[in-house]
C-alpha cells in the first residue's frame, strides 16, 4: 500500500498563483516578506510552510517555529538565550544576538543574529536551510517572498526501555536498538508510511522481551498496524506484522502459555523462552476459505478450543471453534435490538462491531459491546460455549 500525504495550504496556492497581498513592513527596524518553502521525506511525505519572514539589516530571517512539521523540537535552556533543536539525526543551537550557531555537533557562523520578535523566535534563513539540508534561499521580487525548495524531514520516536534505548525512523522506517553508549544497530525494517508511533514492552517468565510497534495512519488514521518483534537479550528472535481498521481490538500476545506471532494469515504459537516454533495455524483455512484470498484476519483471542477472530472483510469478531470450524458471530449473541443498532450503524470507514474480548472463565467468554444506541451506552454479557467446545 503507498501512503503519501501531499500537505498545500490556501496560502500556499496563492502565493504560486501570484495573488498573494503586498508585505507589511517597518516593524521594530524590520520589513515583512513572505516566505514559502517545501519538504519531503523518504517515505514519500511531502508538504509546504507559508508564512512571514522578515529582513533586517540586510539579512533575510525565517521563523523558527516551520521545524515543526518537520520531526524537529526546539528547547530553551533554562535562561531563555539559547535555543537547541533536534530531531532524528539532526541537531543545531543558536543564541540570541550572537552569530555562532551549532549545525550537527560543529560551530559555524549563522550568517546573522537570531532574535526574538512578539516571543518568535527567527533565524537567519541560510543558516537554517542549510541545517535542514535544503536548496538555494532565492528572492523572488515579484511577490516579495523567500523561496526555498528540499527541506528534509526528521521524524523519529525513541524510548528507552530497562536501559536499552529502541528508536525508529519514522521516515526510513528503520527501527534500531542500543544500549549504553555503544552504537546503535539497525533491528528490523518496518517499511514507509509511519505516521503515529508508539511502542509497548512486556518481559516473559521464559527471559524473552516483547517489543510491539503500533502505528496510526490514514486520515483520519483510519488504520493500525502492528510490528511484533520477540526478542532475547536483544537479539531478535520472531517477527510479525499485521494491519487491519483502527476499529480493531488490539492483536491477543499470548495463547494459554505460548506467544503468538500473526501475519493475518499464518498464527504461530511460540515456546516462551526459546522462541521455538510449537504449532502454526492456516487462518484462512481454519476460518474455511481459500489461502489465495485476500483477507487478513486478525486473532484476539486463541484457545485450544476457541478463537475469537475478526476477519479484514467483514470486521465481526467471530468465535471460532477450532475441532469442528463452526463459527457465531458475537454480536448475534446480543438482543435484537443492539443487534439491529449494531448492523444499521456498519461504516465502511469504521467497520467493526464495537465488540472487545475481556476474558474466560471456565467454559464462559466474557464480552463488552460499547456505542450501543443513541445514547453511546455499553454493556457486557457472557457467551457461554457450546458443549462441545
Amino acid at each position: 500500500m503507498i501512503r503519501k500525504l501531499l500537505l498545500l495550504s490556501t496560502a500556499g496556492l496563492m502565493l504560486l498563483s501570484g495573488t498573494m497581498s503586498a508585505p507589511a513592513t517597518a516593524r521594530s527596524g524590520t520589513e515583512e516578506v513572505k516566505y514559502y518553502v517545501t519538504y519531503s521525506s523518504d517515505s514519500g511525505i511531502s508538504g509546504s510552510s507559508v508564512g512571514t519572514a522578515l529582513i533586517k539589516n540586510g539579512v533575510s530571517y525565517l521563523p523558527a517555529n516551520l521545524v515543526n512539521s518537520l520531526g524537529i523540537e526546539m528547547k530553551w535552556d533554562k535562561t531563555r538565550t539559547r535555543a537547541s533543536f533536534s530531531g532524528w539525526e539532526k541537531s543545531f543551537a543558536v543564541r540570541l544576538g550572537s552569530s555562532t550557531g551549532v549545525l550537527d555537533n560543529v560551530s559555524v557562523n549563522t550568517g546573522g543574529t537570531p532574535f526574538l520578535l512578539q516571543d518568535e523566535l527567527y533565524l537567519p534563513a541560510k543558516f537554517l536551510v542549510k541545517a535542514l539540508e535544503g536548496g538555494t534561499v532565492r528572492w523572488d521580487a515579484k511577490t516579495r517572498s523567500l523561496l526555498a525548495n528540499g527541506l528534509h524531514m526528521y521524524r523519529g520516536h525513541t524510548e528507552t526501555y530497562k536501559g536499552t534505548r529502541y528508536s525508529v525512523s519514522l521516515d526510513t522506517g528503520d527501527l534500531y536498538i542500543s544500549t549504553g553508549k555503544t552504537d546503535k544497530r539497525k533491528l528490523a525494517h518496518l517499511g514507509r508510511g509511519l505516521d503515529l508511533v508508539g511502542f509497548t514492552f512486556e518481559d516473559t517468565p521464559g527471559g524473552l522481551t516483547v517489543l510491539q510497534v503500533r502505528n496510526s495512519y490514514g486520515e483520519p488514521h483510519l488504520y493500525a498496524e502492528y510490528f511484533t518483534y520477540l526478542l532475547k537479550n536483544g537479539a531478535l528472535l520472531r517477527q510479525a506484522h499485521t494491519d487491519f481498521h483502527s476499529t480493531f481490538d488490539e492483536p491477543a500476545l499470548w495463547s494459554e502459555g505460548r506467544l503468538l506471532m500473526n501475519d493475518g494469515q499464518t498464527l504461530r504459537l511460540i515456546e516462551d523462552g526459546t522462541g521455538a516454533v510449537k504449532e502454526t495455524v492456516d487462518l484462512p483455512k481454519l476460518m474455511g476459505t481459500s489461502v489465495t484470498r485476500d483477507v487478513y484476519y486478525n486473532v484476539e483471542a486463541f484457545y485450544s478450543d476457541v478463537a475469537l477472530i475478526r476477519p479484514g472483510d467483514t470486521a465481526f469478531l467471530t468465535a471460532v471453534d477450532r475441532s469442528t470450524g463452526t463459527q457465531t458471530l458475537l454480536y448475534e449473541q446480543l438482543p435484537a435490538a443492539d443487534r439491529k443498532w449494531i448492523l444499521d450503524q456498519w461504516d465502511s470507514m469504521f467497520p467493526g462491531d464495537d465488540l472487545r474480548y475481556e476474558g474466560r472463565s471456565g467454559n464462559e467468554l466474557t464480552i463488552r459491546a460499547y456505542n450501543l444506541g443513541l445514547e453511546r451506552k455499553e454493556k457486557q454479557f457472557v457467551y457461554p460455549l457450546p458443549t462441545s467446545q
